[in-house]
């Protein structure tokens, strides 16, 4: 049985939830290839940043939760690192972007 779906419909919150554009042979194009490169970047860099300040905060072990809670907290930073890097034009990817772009 086949059903003819509207691509439109795909969509979470009417957003579509593409993250690159497939040009005209279906690849990515590379403005949005270096975009990409870019987020992970700054999103490696604020994984570092989060992971260094929490060493920073002395755990007093009245409530600590383990091995199970550093691995948790770790998942949790990554994916706050994630978010960080997907801000908006005024983060280090999308600066970081700009300036890759005109050096090509």
């Amino acid at each position: 049985m086949m059903v003819n779906m509207d691509p439109t419909l795909l969509t979470v919150g009417g957003a579509a939830t593409q993250s690159a554009s497939p040009g005209v042979d279906g690849r990515i194009v590379e403005g949005d290839k270096l975009l990409a490169a870019c987020q992970d970047f700054e999103a490696i860099f604020w994984h570092q940043v989060l992971r260094q300040m929490r060493r920073s905060i002395p755990k007093s072990g009245l409530l600590d939760g383990g091995m199970g809670e550093d691995v948790f907290q770790d998942f949790l930073d990554e994916e706050y690192s994630r978010l960080l890097a997907r801000q908006g034009d005024g983060s280090l990817a999308h600066m970081l972007y700009e300036q890759l772009k005109l050096a090509r």
